[in-house]
């Protein structure tokens, strides 16, 4: 079994009044574009939001270092979150869990 990877993204909206911004429809739109991109992606997928703040439009993820590159590449082809034009932007990644308090020199991938 592989280790794991933390990602600490930020979801920008164009309108950001008019979503609904929860854990479980973000999990859902980024395994959404998983399928679409990948075709279906069965039991592999480890996917966990362990932080995050509607607030500031941003979460923290861990998923499996053996899934990551493919997480990447959903995360950047999604233009769209509940029909709402949005991109995700990936501020950081690490091997160890991330904080949004933390400064993101601190969280460089090896």
């Amino acid at each position: 079994m592989s280790g794991y990877q933390y990602l600490d993204v930020k979801l920008k909206l164009r309108d950001p009044d008019s979503v609904t911004l929860t854990p479980v429809f973000l999990c859902g739109c980024i395994l959404n574009s998983l399928t679409n991109i990948f075709g279906e992606i069965g039991g592999q997928t480890t996917l966990e939001i362990v932080k995050f703040s509607s607030t500031d439009k941003r979460f923290i993820f861990r998923v499996s270092e053996d899934f990551l590159k493919r997480v990447r590449i959903a995360i950047s082809l999604i233009g769209y979150y509940q029909e709402v034009p949005c991109h995700f932007q990936v501020l950081s990644t690490s091997q160890k869990p991330l904080d949004f308090e933390a400064t993101p020199e601190e969280f460089i991938a090896f």
